[in-house]
């Protein structure tokens, strides 16, 4: 075992020994999950978007990346429990898994330079992958071998955006729901990123420039004083400052080329509904007849079912 400088073989081994303890476990966990998905899948229709939704599901209701679970999920498909090796890290097996003599290559250990000893590490493994795809001859081998070289978040992106310039693949990419889905969380995790920026350079800005914005802002909203107002205004306001907030949060997730016609119907007759009541309170704050009108009425009543 090779040693690092100023360190003895007594102090260096009980260290590696509990790294590689500690690999196992987590190595052990990460095939646990995947098997879990595997097992939840038992049984049920798959081919049609059950996939992604169990694995979305799942992903959100245990705490963990959706993203991590699917690789998860596909490399313990890759890998039979009675051919793995618990002596040998899950990232081995997982640089392994579109190796086709994988099975046979994993009972023999490698000599691995670095350590100077017989066993499996991610390097080896990826030499012997490596060697395999160097001609990939069917499409998992070759997305094996892209996920391996674009391994850096940098590069995956700068090559996910060179091939959204490409029309046919654009069309593919939104024709698959979770990648639409994905692309808009993206989206509205990115304008959440600027707006809390915003906020912050804002709350960094001279005292000058926070004056301007506030009297800007007293400028476009009527005064109220609060200590004055009555009940229920206070209760109004507020109640609109929550329908605002409430809006604001969720119009960004709407995703409606996913929804059937009897979704968006259910929508837009409560945005009718909506509409009829603001109307209902600009009249009774502009004129002080509170009394509502037939269609709003009978519309109330068909939504309390009376």
């Amino acid at each position: 075992m090779t040693l690092p400088t100023g360190y003895t073989k007594a102090e260096w081994e009980p260290i590696v020994r509990k790294g590689r303890k500690l690999i196992k476990q987590k190595s052990s966990i990460q095939f646990a999950l995947g098997d879990l998905v595997i097992d939840a899948l038992v049984d049920h229709p798959r081919g049609h978007g059950e996939v992604a939704e169990v694995l979305d599901l799942l992903a959100h209701q245990i705490g963990i990346n959706v993203g991590t679970l699917r690789e998860y999920y596909e490399i313990a498909g890759q890998w039979p429990e009675e051919k793995r090796r618990l002596d040998v890290c899950w990232s081995v097996h997982r640089t392994l898994a579109y190796v086709r003599s994988r099975y046979v290559l994993i009972r023999k250990d490698p000599y691995d330079p670095i350590s100077k000893e017989n066993r499996w590490t991610v390097n080896e493994a990826e030499k012997v992958a490596n060697r395999a795809f160097d001609t990939p001859s069917n499409k998992e081998e070759r997305l094996a071998r892209t996920r391996r070289l674009l391994h850096s978040d940098e590069d995956a992106a700068e090559v996910v955006k060179e091939m959204l310039t490409r029309p046919d693949v654009r069309s593919r990419v939104v024709a698959d729901q979770r990648a639409r889905n994905l692309l808009r969380e993206a989206q509205y995790e990115h304008w959440q990123q600027v707006d809390r920026e915003i906020e912050a350079e804002a709350e960094l800005a001279p005292a000058e420039d926070a004056a301007e914005v506030q009297e800007a802002a007293e400028e476009a909203v009527p005064a109220v004083s609060y200590k004055d107002a009555p009940l229920e205004i206070l209760r109004l306001i507020g109640t609109f400052a929550s329908f605002f907030v409430s809006l604001q949060r969720i119009i960004p997730e709407i995703h409606a080329q996913d929804y059937n016609e009897d979704t968006k119907a259910a929508v837009l007759e409560n945005v009718h509904k909506a509409r009829m009541l603001l109307d209902w309170c600009e009249s009774a704050i502009t004129t002080g007849r509170t009394d509502m009108d037939k269609a709003l009425a009978s519309l109330l009543e068909d939504e309390d079912g009376e």
